[in-house]
């Protein structure tokens, strides 16, 4: 068999794999749009994580989701204004039909986009409160005292557990 012919086995296992199992080549979860950023956009990792992000906070607040699609949108028109890499121009015209089926379900008129913003501000403050940002943040501070790695760490590490 040729190298060539291997090489294309290869990918094809892993697109059947990635298919399959639902998880890309970085072993993240592979859903929405998300998991289809080209790879010349791929440099600016930044798309594909707020891409992700989005999809995860659309059932909590689609208003922030679209602000984020929007987001990755000028990123990756940003990187390749005139979308000249391989799958750039498909994958920003479905970013956009994603943005505007957003637009859709929220059956408004016009968006007021001077609030975006304080809308960012206000998710990300309920995320911090809800999900004990800041006392995870402060249980891992106190992890890395060196006096933390006292006798009770097997008690500490079983309580974490259990919380998460």
């Amino acid at each position: 068999m040729s190298r060539a012919e291997e090489l294309w086995e290869r990918l094809v296992r892993a697109a059947l794999r990635r298919e399959r199992t639902g998880i890309d080549a970085f072993g993240r979860p592979y859903t929405g749009i998300a998991g289809n950023v080209p790879s010349s956009l791929s440099n600016n990792r930044d798309i594909d994580e707020i891409l992700r992000a989005a999809d995860e906070i659309q059932d909590e607040d689609p208003n922030v989701s679209r602000i984020l699609c929007e987001h990755a949108y000028s990123l990756a028109q940003n990187l390749d204004p005139n979308s000249e890499g391989r799958g750039v121009l498909q994958f920003k015209t479905g970013l956009m039909s994603v943005i505007k089926q957003k637009l859709a379900k929220k059956e408004v008129g016009a968006i007021d986009r001077s609030q975006d913003i304080a809308r960012l501000q206000e998710f990300y403050k309920f995320y911090r409160e809800n999900n004990n940002v800041d006392k995870l943040r402060e249980e891992e501070m106190t992890l890395r005292e060196p006096s933390a790695f006292s006798g009770n760490l097997g008690e500490y590490v079983s309580e974490l557990e259990r919380a998460y």
